[in-house]
């Protein structure tokens, strides 16, 4: 007989059942013959096969440096590669290796930027410790705290990205309920966020740091700075990093990826991390995989010396910025012109997000508007619910993303008219 009791899981493994990015592919395997404007994925056209295959023959045709490459690793990393990376992030801040107080030590190479969340999570919360994110946030990131059993608040945010008053007065609520010993990290996707598409401005990054600094004599908060959407910018680079701003660089935790501005297929990330974190960051890394893929880390290591991912990079911004244009243009038609209609032009990123007015039906999976859009219309949102903590938020309920990296433009002006009649059934 089989009894339950004797098949006990843990209570990690129950929290991680709950998370959400499974439900939302259930549902476009669900709606195969939906047009998705869901999926955060990268322009399938655009992935660089040309100079992978040309940098992949040049590591191979040598026997010697292919036998490297297909060799381990180590867990942080290839030292040549992560010497690589903080020259590439200095670049990136317009300074040195020096002033940043960079170091191959502090940089850490991970399967994706997704690893290195999941890393430093692991290394700083208990169960029932504090994070602070931002309403609302990349929800994948809620899933991995939900794994951790971390305790997850809310800070409300605007155009400009989460809100400085809103952050003192959160702590201040929470020092008065005697928690203050409880909160650990804030997270915060500073560049074209996901859901929002929004990029904290220069002044509001130096404004939430300063918070940071005076708590710190009552309690250290750690920032983790996800930046996997930096490079894709269209008109003007956005503002140096939060940990650039970061006078001691022990606070700010930097997570980027090579997947949005290269490929994910090649699974490779990176962190600069506080000296504190390196070796609890670094033993938990190695029960992972005992180091990222040693081939991909040659590969990009070569495009970036090379010159070639540069160019791909501004190829990929111009390919991306003429479909957040085509969005753009058919929401301004379509949507927009409604009362209470609300988005952003994008400056950057992948996403569009939009607000509908809230004499509409809620925009949750079991409602009636999410059924009408993929069961009639073949349209195919994400709907706003999975982005915040608090799911009884005001606006979880009237949101929705909209993602244009993988649509064509005839797709994405098809799809925002798909979505258009959608919203068309139900106008009073």
């Amino acid at each position: 007989m089989n009894n339950s009791k004797n098949h006990r899981i843990s209570k990690r493994a129950t929290w991680a059942a709950r998370q959400q990015i499974g439900y939302l592919m259930k549902q476009a395997v669900d709606h195969p013959d939906c047009l998705s404007l869901a999926a955060g994925l990268v322009d399938h056209a655009t992935l660089p096969v040309e100079i992978a295959e040309t940098q992949m023959q040049e590591i191979l045709e040598s026997s010697e440096r292919g036998q490297l490459a297909l060799q381990y690793g180590t867990t942080e990393g290839a030292l040549s590669f992560r010497e690589t990376v903080i020259k590439y992030l200095a670049a990136l801040e317009q300074s040195t290796v020096r002033e940043l107080g960079l170091t191959a030590k502090r940089c850490i190479i991970t399967t994706g930027s997704q690893q290195l969340l999941d890393l430093v999570s692991q290394a700083i919360f208990d169960p029932g410790d504090i994070c602070l994110v931002t309403s609302p946030t990349y929800f994948v990131y809620l899933s991995t705290l939900e794994g951790c059993g971390a305790d997850v608040r809310s800070i409300n945010c605007d155009d400009q990205g989460i809100i400085p008053d809103a952050l003192q007065a959160e702590l201040e609520l929470i020092e008065r309920a005697g928690e203050l010993h409880r909160v650990k990290l804030l997270y915060l996707v500073s560049y074209f966020d996901n859901p929002r598409g929004i990029t904290m401005p220069l002044a509001r990054r130096l404004e939430i740091l300063e918070i940071l600094q005076q708590w710190s004599a009552r309690q250290y908060i750690y920032l983790l700075e996800d930046a996997a959407y930096r490079e894709l910018w269209y008109d003007a680079p956005p503002p140096v990093s939060m940990y650039a701003l970061d006078e001691s660089k022990q606070r700010v935790i930097l997570a980027q990826t090579f997947s949005k501005s290269l490929s994910p297929g090649l699974r490779t990330g990176f962190g600069i991390i506080p000296d504190a974190l390196i070796k609890p960051v670094s033993d938990l890394k190695s029960i992972h995989d005992f180091g990222s893929p040693h081939l991909t880390q040659t590969c990009i290591n070569g495009l970036i010396e090379s010159g070639d991912y540069a160019v791909h990079v501004a190829k990929l911004r111009e390919s991306y910025q003429k479909k957040s244009e085509a969005i753009w243009q058919a929401l301004q038609e379509n949507i927009l012109p409604q009362p209470g209609m609300i988005a952003f032009k994008p400056t950057g990123g992948l996403y569009v997000w939009l607000q509908i007015d809230s004499s509409y039906p809620e925009t949750r999976f079991n409602k009636e508007f999410f059924d009408e859009c993929v069961n009639a219309q073949k349209i195919m949102y994400v709907p706003g619910e999975l982005f915040f903590a608090d799911k009884t938020h005001p606006a979880a309920s009237h949101t929705m993303r909209l993602s244009y990296g993988v649509q064509s433009k005839e797709n994405l002006h098809e799809g925002i008219d798909r979505l258009s009649k959608g919203l068309n059934v139900f106008r009073e």
